[in-house]
């Protein structure tokens, strides 16, 4: 097999690969996504609930509950805000990190596949010399070989 032939299976397989980490990251991100939204209609149907509640209330004793839970309910809400938004934070440092070090892992990478490259290609050079030689050598044999008898 050529050796170029080998660099299209490597290059093959490393596609595969690629494609298998990319559907395993959209099935768990399909599935967070999922769970997420459907947390967020529950809540936003329990928020709405509350606020018919409050809206319902007549006497100031409903009222004043009802602004108790509105203000729980908003405080959550600015709770949930500020993790989203440290969550968002912690990610792209997260994501960076990680880019970082797929990164040095790709150049790393590259150079030992330049390395195997150069190795492969020395071998191919050692063995056309050794080929040559060798020729040679047959040659040489026959004309001793022939020039004996």
């Amino acid at each position: 097999m050529a050796l170029s032939d080998e660099l299209l299976k490597l290059s093959n397989q490393s596609r595969q690969l690629e494609a298998s980490i990319e559907a395993t990251k959209e099935k768990n991100d399909a599935k967070l996504k999922a769970r997420k939204a459907e947390l967020d209609a529950q809540l936003a149907d329990a928020r709405a609930r509350i606020e018919d509640r409050m809206i319902a209330a007549g006497d100031e004793a409903d009222a004043e509950w009802a602004d108790a839970r509105k203000s729980v309910s908003d405080a959550f809400e600015s709770l949930r805000s500020d993790s989203d938004a440290r969550h968002a934070k912690w990610s792209a440092k997260r994501a960076g990190r990680a880019a970082d070090d797929a990164e040095a892992d790709a150049f790393d990478s590259i150079d030992f596949a330049v390395y195997a490259i150069q190795e492969a290609e020395y071998a191919v050079l050692d063995a056309a010399v050794a080929r040559d030689e060798a020729a040679e050598k047959a040659a040489e044999a026959a004309t001793k070989a022939a020039s004996a008898e």
